[in-house]
């Protein structure tokens, strides 16, 4: 066990600290840290100096999330991370990390939100930043809002662009839980559930018109 005013060797203090031999050395060339020197010209670290230096910080990335609903609109998606990504570099903020999705803004298990919620629970994230709440989900990004908030990750929400049609998207969310609830009910054809195809049948059929 060493004391504050012990003197360790350059190896010693590279155990002690968890880095290496040569960023202690660079350590020294920046001023964090001024070794003492024996009449040989050798380094000796002060136990109390080492344990003032502060660690390196965890590396946290400014994310990048955008969301389209269906594979027609991969153009759209690509717009908006482009917008998101220019706004992140006009702002000066680095280590910029791209996350994204293809499909319903009800669905839970996207591929890009479940990195989202990874990388938030490994406090991995710095700031988020979206054009739209609903792209996260259609219903409950407020969960991850909630979540960003705990890890005290400043999220960033701009503004729409002008040629997204937020109906339209709303109506394709619709449709696609339309679609999975038919397709279920297929399944089981008894008269019950020929029926119940029918009232979404003419939902689905409605929608269409008003749209």
């Amino acid at each position: 066990m060493h004391r504050l005013d012990d003197l360790v060797t350059i190896g010693e203090a590279s155990k002690l600290k968890g880095v290496s031999i040569d960023t202690l050395r660079r350590w020294e060339r920046e001023g964090k840290i001024i070794p003492h020197r024996t009449e040989g010209g050798h380094r000796r670290y002060k136990v109390a100096d080492l344990l003032q230096i502060n660690q390196p910080e965890k590396l946290r990335f400014t994310v990048c999330y955008g969301r389209v609903s269906t594979t027609e609109l991969k153009d759209d998606l690509q717009r908006q991370l482009l917008v998101l990504e220019s706004f992140c570099k006009q702002e000066g903020w680095g280590n910029i990390h791209i996350l994204k999705d293809v499909g319903s803004g009800m669905n839970y298990r996207k591929k890009g939100l479940m990195k989202l919620v990874e990388m938030l629970q490994r406090d991995e994230i710095e700031r988020l930043v979206i054009t739209d709440k609903d792209r996260l989900l259609r219903f409950g990004s407020e969960l991850i809002f909630a979540l960003c908030e705990l890890n005290q990750v400043q999220v960033t929400i701009l503004n729409r662009p002008a040629e997204v049609e937020p109906e339209k998207e709303f109506v394709d969310d619709i449709l696609s839980i339309l679609t999975v609830f038919s397709a279920r009910l297929y399944g089981r054809r008894s008269r019950k559930n020929l029926k119940r195809m029918q009232v979404l049948h003419d939902a689905t059929n409605e929608i269409l018109e008003n749209t």
